[in-house]
């Protein structure tokens, strides 16, 4: 959860799958269809979630803490005031915003997810075999790299080309770095590891790393 690891098993609920009748089915149809017509992208959307109190953050459940989010983003962007979500009814309507996405182009929409490659600037920094360390750094709001790698070593197993750099188009800046695949020991992130030789694969812009 947020790149940290401690907080037990997942426990998935097959036989009751989310319905429209749940909360949870109606806060993932709200966040649709906010985000399509108001352009919010997904890494400012994690940008505002990590930001949440630590108090708030890990005491909640999964829903619970987009719902908190949603309503950081919304009246942020003035798309609701205070008074509507404290009484729950709309006053106004946000202005400049296009129409919400249509029930019919849901499916399409997630199925076909968004492209985060760009065009190759330069040759990258590192090529597969390269040894490297995660680099042991911390920011505010979101990151795609996860704690459990932070100062440990690994090796480059593929490069990706070049991608969005997640934590920079959080903030409106859409640059793009070299995108690696990385893989690390088990035994070499956690000191108490099953089996010795299982491996750890995680995608790694290249700002996140430093040659060993």
């Amino acid at each position: 959860m947020g790149g940290m690891h401690g907080f037990g098993p997942i426990n998935p609920s097959h036989d009751k799958p989310l319905s429209k009748t749940d909360w949870r089915a109606r806060m993932f149809a709200l966040e649709l269809s906010y985000t399509q017509p108001g352009g919010f992208n997904v890494d400012w959307l994690r940008h505002v979630l990590e930001c949440l109190p630590p108090n708030v953050y890990l005491t909640s459940e999964y829903f619970d803490r987009w719902y908190w989010r949603d309503v950081g983003v919304l009246a942020n962007a003035d798309w609701v005031s205070i008074e509507e979500l404290k009484s729950g009814v709309a006053t106004s309507l946000p202005k400049d915003v296009g129409d919400p996405l249509p029930p019919e182009a849901v499916s399409a929409m997630l199925e076909q997810g968004l492209d985060s490659r760009r065009a190759v600037a330069e040759a990258p920094a590192f090529k597969s075999g390269d040894r490297v360390r995660a680099r042991f750094q911390s920011t505010l709001g979101a990151t795609r790299l996860p704690r459990y790698v932070r100062g440990h070593v690994g090796v480059v197993e593929r490069y990706h080309g070049w991608h969005v750099l997640p934590d920079a188009n959080a903030l409106g800046d859409e640059r793009s770095e070299p995108l690696y695949s990385v893989g690390f020991l088990a035994e070499e992130l956690w000191s108490d590891a099953e089996h010795s030789g299982d491996m750890v694969f995680a995608c790694l812009w290249e700002s996140y790393l430093e040659r060993e």
